[in-house]
């Protein structure tokens, strides 16, 4: 009987001590790698650009683009972004070369996210640098044979839009959007729309 009591004392004790270090015990749950913030994100894209009254579709064509941007995302809801695009557009004058745009622009991101979701919304606008080149041709409506100067000038412009993310991995993202661009002249500014689709990659 003796025995029997010592025996249950000695469980009684193991059993508290058991649930004291258990108690004591912090269990860490890494979070995936888009929940973890900040982060860095790169994301190559491609797509098709749009001249747009009154000026630009009246001399070009819609064309292609291609760019990348860089990313750094602060918190789930803002980040910070610099990008190169190139935009190639074919003319509507006949024989007159290929008319491009090479744009540097920056600026803010806001993210529209839900928790059990690993899409995204986001809006962006961007100002920076826009420069236009096309090389010198001879018109073809000038029976004097005048020859067009070549083309390379730089103006300051803005840019805005929306776009989305869907969750691929845990670490790449595919992505699309739309901007509008205005590109400020002596005479007045010029704009056109673009469209793209990519690969959003996140880095810690």
């Amino acid at each position: 009987m003796r025995a029997l009591k010592q025996i249950s004392i000695f469980l009684l004790f193991v059993l508290g001590l058991s649930n004291f270090c258990y108690s004591q015990t912090v269990t860490y749950v890494k979070k995936p790698l888009r929940k973890q913030f900040p982060q860095f994100m790169l994301s190559p894209y491609g797509g098709a650009i749009f001249p747009l009254p009154k000026i630009m579709n009246e001399n070009f064509k819609p064309g292609g683009n291609f760019g990348i941007d860089a990313a750094y995302r602060v918190n789930r809801e803002v980040a910070l972004y610099g990008k190169f695009s190139y935009f190639f557009m074919s003319s509507k004058i006949t024989g007159a070369p290929v008319g491009s745009y090479m744009e540097f622009s920056a600026g803010p991101r806001y993210y529209f996210t839900h928790p059990k979701l690993n899409s995204e919304l986001f809006f962006e606008g961007g100002v920076g640098a826009y420069n236009f080149r096309q090389k010198s041709y001879v018109n073809p409506g000038d029976s004097t044979g005048a020859t067009i100067s070549q083309i390379n000038n730089t103006r300051p412009g803005i840019n805005g839009g929306i776009g989305a993310t869907l969750g691929l991995s845990k670490a790449i993202d595919i992505l699309v959007k739309s901007d509008y661009h205005v590109i400020f002249t002596p005479n007045g500014s010029t704009s056109f729309l673009t469209v793209g689709a990519g690969f959003d990659f996140r880095f810690r």
